[in-house]
């Protein structure tokens, strides 16, 4: 270590938390080793300036973050973001550790906080106070060379790269695994998960508690596994976090439900039984579940099939159902590859995948799924 303060190599690894997770543990200790750290804090944000979804309670994601790192001496959980309360901004927390520590600051982003950072506030500010660093994601694809161009050209500096890869990995799915009644200790580590159960955090709500009625271990698993893929979509698509959350988690409701069960449920002859679940999925949802957004009711109805003039959300549970991490057929590495570059192809090659699949099945095919099909590939090849 250093013996001069003034001189001291200090990082900063900021977010919500929610909660802390194997990577988030991970990253911080290579941070330390591959930047050469005297010292990483971890700052904890009160409130996340740019996320819709509510976070759980300050005190309880700082109590995780120290119970995470309770054996390393060189990282410090810091309360300062959660103690000035509000929204936090990056530039301030910052400057105050600047002027505090008179210390050289790394600030520690992933790949996909870098392409947002010209839109934070007083991004010249951050620049001025501290280096800014970034390590790349196997879940979000970079384009570090236009990036280092852009902020040589409005930055008049560029930034560091850290040479690790964080694993596809997220808060959302220890949340959804918790709320479904999941084990959570393969996610986070030992201590954290023992608190998160004995607090009673991300219990979930009247519709998780549903699903843990009706739905398998192993499906509510792959439930798990479609709305943490599709949370990752949702700034890109400009689609409202809690919508998707909401039919993410409830597109299988009716999986193993028995349609004679449902006297008003109708349903046309000619829908092959696996794609029965879907319709009465929707049913469910709006006669049982109470839901009555009609863009949430749709996608949950044709996220099987599909049909023309789907709405953005309606594509991206199509596409999740497909692509998300329990799924192991032959072909689906390359859509994962192109769910993170360019979701529009990914859907059109997803629609190609389940025709092949259904024709090399030999099984009945639905008239909707060949309609969609018709729809976006081949009217788009003429």
């Amino acid at each position: 270590m250093c013996n001069n303060k003034s001189m001291e190599k200090i990082g900063i690894l900021g977010g919500t938390f929610n909660p802390v997770h194997l990577e988030h543990i991970n990253l911080a200790k290579k941070a330390v080793k591959a930047l050469n750290l005297d010292k990483l804090i971890i700052m904890p944000t009160y409130l996340p300036p740019h996320k819709e979804i509510i976070p759980a309670p300050a005190q309880d994601r700082l109590n995780m973050l120290k119970l995470a790192f309770l054996d390393d001496d060189k990282i410090e959980v810091s309360d300062f973001e959660i103690e000035k309360q509000g929204k936090s901004y990056t530039y301030l927390t910052v400057e105050h550790f600047k002027e505090k520590l008179s210390a050289h600051l790394y600030f520690i982003v992933g790949g996909d906080m870098l392409t947002d950072f010209k839109t934070w506030r007083n991004p010249d500010r951050i620049l001025k106070a501290c280096d800014l660093c970034v390590f790349g994601r196997d879940d979000f694809f970079t384009d570090y060379q236009a990036e280092e161009e852009y902020f040589l050209k409005n930055f008049g500096k560029s930034f560091i790269k850290i040479g690790y890869d964080g694993k596809a990995f997220s808060s959302t799915k220890i949340r959804i695994y918790a709320s479904l009644g999941l084990d959570i200790s393969s996610l986070t580590c030992p201590r954290v998960a023992n608190y998160i159960e004995e607090k009673g955090l991300y219990k979930g709500d009247f519709y998780t508690e549903f699903l843990k009625r009706v739905l398998t271990e192993k499906r509510r698993i792959h439930t798990a596994g479609v709305v943490d893929c599709a949370m990752r979509k949702v700034k890109e698509l400009k689609l409202d976090a809690n919508k998707v959350l909401t039919t993410a988690m409830l597109h299988d409701c009716a999986k193993y439900l028995d349609p004679k069960d449902f006297k008003d449920f109708t349903i046309e002859s000619d829908v092959p039984k696996p794609v029965v679940h879907a319709f009465l999925g929707a049913y469910v949802a709006q006669k049982v579940l109470g839901i009555e957004d009609e863009e949430i009711l749709d996608a949950i109805r044709y996220h099987t099939s599909g049909k023309a003039n789907m709405s953005t959300l309606a594509k991206l549970i199509l596409v999740a159902d497909m692509v998300e991490e329990g799924r192991d057929y032959e072909g689906v590495e390359y859509l994962r590859d192109l769910y993170e570059k360019d979701f529009d192809f990914c859907f059109k090659e997803c629609l190609r995948e389940e025709l092949i699949h259904l024709k090399n099945k030999g099984t009945p095919i639905y008239k909707e799924t060949i309609n969609t099909y018709n729809f976006y590939v081949n009217e788009g090849e003429k």
